[in-house]
C-alpha cells in the first residue's frame, strides 16, 4: 500500500516556504523558481499557513490588488483552517481528504508534528496503485 512517505520520496525534508509578511510578488517568484503552485507560510520556523496560485488569482487579481503591495498573510489559508497529511497516511486517504475538501495541497507532518514537505494532487497522477479506482 502506497503511503504519503512513499509519495514524498527524496523530497522528504524539503520545505519550500515564504514568510507571512513577504509580498505576494515574492511568493510568486519563489513558486516560479521552484516550479510549484503553493508555498508553506512559515514564521520563525513555525507553520502559519499555505498560499497558492489559486489564492493569488482569487484574492489579488480578481480584487484588483497588486502582488507587490499585498502581503502573503492577507491571502493565505491560515493554520487554523489547514488540513494535514501524515507520513503514514495512505495514498487513498490523502486523495479522499483532498477531494472531500476541494484542496490541491497538503502539508505533511512527521510523528513529532514537524513539517517535512507538501504533497499536491499532481503527485498522484504519476503513481500507479491498483487499490485506487480510476
Amino acid at each position: 500500500m502506497t503511503t504519503v512517505s512513499d509519495i514524498l520520496g527524496s523530497r522528504k525534508g524539503t520545505v519550500i516556504s515564504i514568510g507571512s509578511m513577504d509580498s505576494v510578488h515574492d511568493a510568486l517568484i519563489q513558486m516560479d523558481k521552484h516550479d510549484v503552485s503553493a508555498l508553506l507560510v512559515m514564521d520563525e520556523g513555525k507553520l502559519v499557513g499555505i498560499v497558492s496560485e489559486k489564492d493569488y488569482a482569487r484574492k489579488v487579481v480578481l480584487q484588483g490588488r497588486t502582488s507587490k503591495n499585498t502581503k502573503v498573510r492577507d491571502i493565505m489559508v491560515d493554520h487554523d483552517r489547514l488540513l494535514f497529511a501524515t507520513l503514514k497516511m495512505t495514498q487513498q486517504e490523502a486523495i479522499v481528504l483532498m477531494s472531500e475538501n476541494q484542496i490541491r495541497h497538503l502539508p505533511v507532518l512527521d510523528s513529532k508534528k514537524k513539517v517535512v514537505g507538501v504533497i499536491s494532487i499532481r503527485d498522484f497522477s504519476f503513481i500507479e496503485d491498483p487499490e485506487v479506482e480510476e
